[in-house]
């Protein structure tokens, strides 16, 4: 069974991204940059926890279409658990052109590494399309070693399978890589840095490969592009072709130096050609 679904999240999976903020009120309220990427009291690593209470919003545009989707991305605890949670649905004339697809991903979070590191224990996946329903739910039993999922179509169990989880090291959904990374937890995010991510295997694929780009080469691509900001980072990142629909499963993104993803273009996507994903805002508890 192939699951269909747009990619409204997947400047999301590259996780590389958003701020540090180390107080909280007690109502929820919208923090204001110092400028567009940049927030108070920004650390590239410690208590990953301290994203706890937070949540993240951004617009999507593809074609001639502006603000097509929106999605919102939240980490907080619940009966002393951990988790995340990833929204994403096309909107207006759009949303009635795809039959108003809404995107439902969450994850419960183990705390490892001296508080440093973010590991799955559960990863759910659901994609609503009209009255239609695809889910797959993911478990991860590290004293087994073993992955273990199964998928469901409007509640019908469709499909079930698992994988060995290798000796060291875990299955990092979309979720737990992006925060992981915002904390700097596969090195610090500099010019010139690679580093690969292991993911969930689907469909013989499992790795996540980002690179950002060297001083001389972003500042070549950033004049052709007629770009002025000048203190971003430039990073492509390649995920697998096959999960997110896309001819290259190639994507640029223009990252401020706290991480913030100012700017990201999903390449050619099937039928839709590029996608683009705005940063709008975030809320803090």
């Amino acid at each position: 069974m192939k699951f269909k679904h747009l990619p409204l999240f997947l400047f999301l999976i590259i996780g590389l991204n958003l701020s540090y903020i180390s107080t909280r009120a007690i109502e929820t309220k919208s923090v204001e940059p110092l400028e567009m990427g940049e927030y108070k009291n920004f650390h590239p690593t410690g208590k990953i926890i301290r994203f706890d209470g937070e949540s993240l919003y951004y617009d999507i545009s593809f074609l001639w279409f502006e603000k097509a989707a929106t999605a919102k991305v939240s980490f907080f605890k619940a009966n002393g658990k951990y988790f995340s949670v990833l929204e994403a649905s096309t909107t207006g004339f759009v949303g009635f052109f795809t039959s108003y697809r809404k995107h439902f991903y969450k994850t419960e979070f183990e705390v490892i590494d001296n508080g440093r590191t973010l590991r799955p224990k559960t990863f759910l996946r659901q994609v609503t399309i009209a009255d239609t329903i695809e889910m797959t739910k993911h478990k991860f039993d590290y004293s087994r070693r073993l992955h273990t999922w199964e998928k469901h179509l409007n509640e019908k169990k469709i499909d079930t399978g698992q994988d060995e989880i290798p000796e060291e090291g875990a299955f990092n959904d979309i979720l737990s890589s992006f925060y992981n990374i915002r904390n700097s937890v596969y090195g610090k995010l500099k010019q010139g840095k690679k580093f690969v991510i292991r993911t969930i295997p689907e469909k013989g694929h499992d790795k996540i490969s980002v690179n950002i780009w060297p001083e001389k080469d972003k500042e070549n691509f950033r004049i052709e592009e007629g770009r002025k900001e000048a203190n971003l980072m430039l990073l492509n990142i390649i995920v697998p072709k096959e999960i997110f629909k896309t001819e290259t499963g190639e994507l640029m993104v223009w990252s401020s130096k706290h991480y913030i993803p100012v700017e990201t273009t999903v390449k050619d996507y099937i039928l839709l050609g590029d996608l683009h994903a705005r940063f709008t805002h975030m809320e803090v508890r």
